[in-house]
């Protein structure tokens, strides 16, 4: 897996089988046994990083299950705070709601052995819980950068995009998580219940459009790049 190792930014990165969804570690500049953890999943490989870390705040993008299925699993490995909107709350504890029940839809046109590798794994009836909820959008510091969620409705309506931004040398001075508001090489999705291409067109975009070219993209699913390798 291809994490961002570089100066004073440590990003790890992991992606679930198949469905290429993506988690993000975020270490603290400032204090190495802090995280941000952006959208969990299981994965094995992930667990010396989680091990080192006193705490870590977790952030969800929005309620689908490939972006929530390891908000449980990471309970059990260290001390945490999931932080969502009220409305991405609200759908996680449900598996309905999260899609957790619809799974199986995920991987219509995957190969019969990528359908049995997801099938060993998918949870139909998971759901999870938040700590903290926000309205729709809010900020806070961590480390050396302020981090800011706007809400970035149209993949659903509670799809949030992370901003970090930072002036101090050393570090990426914009980092954007953007679930799957944004994806590497794919058109986002928005015709799934609770998304809509008006808002997309009128919130998300401009948005996305207002980031510099050198953002740091950090998608949904594929890989990680800058802005303008990014496409819409």
């Amino acid at each position: 897996m291809n994490h961002y190792i570089k100066d004073s930014n440590r990003i790890y990165v992991y992606a679930m089988p198949v469905l290429d969804s993506r988690m993000y570690i975020v270490i603290n500049d400032q204090n190495p046994k802090e995280a941000l953890i952006i959208d969990p999943l299981y994965d094995k490989n992930a667990v010396p990083v989680i091990r080192e870390l006193a705490h870590a705040s977790v952030l969800l993008t929005h309620s689908h299950y490939d972006h929530i299925s390891g908000v449980n699993w990471l309970r059990d490995q260290v001390d945490c705070t999931v932080f969502c909107s009220e409305t991405c709350a609200e759908k996680i504890c449900d598996s309905n709601k999260n899609f957790a029940a619809f799974a199986t839809a995920l991987i219509m046109g995957k190969t019969e052995e990528e359908r049995e590798r997801c099938m060993e794994f998918f949870e139909l009836d998971y759901t999870c819980q938040a700590d903290k909820t926000f309205h729709k959008e809010t900020e806070f510091d961590f480390g050396s950068y302020h981090a800011a969620i706007h809400y970035t409705p149209g993949h659903s309506d509670c799809s949030q995009c992370i901003q970090l931004t930072t002036q101090k040398k050393g570090l990426a001075p914009d980092i954007v998580f953007t679930g799957d508001s944004l994806v590497n090489g794919h058109k986002v999705i928005t015709r799934l219940p609770g998304g809509n291409r008006n808002d997309y067109n009128r919130i998300t975009k401009p948005y996305l459009d207002s980031l510099t070219e050198d953002t740091l993209i950090m998608p949904g699913h594929g890989n990680w790049n800058l802005k303008k390798g990014i496409i819409q």
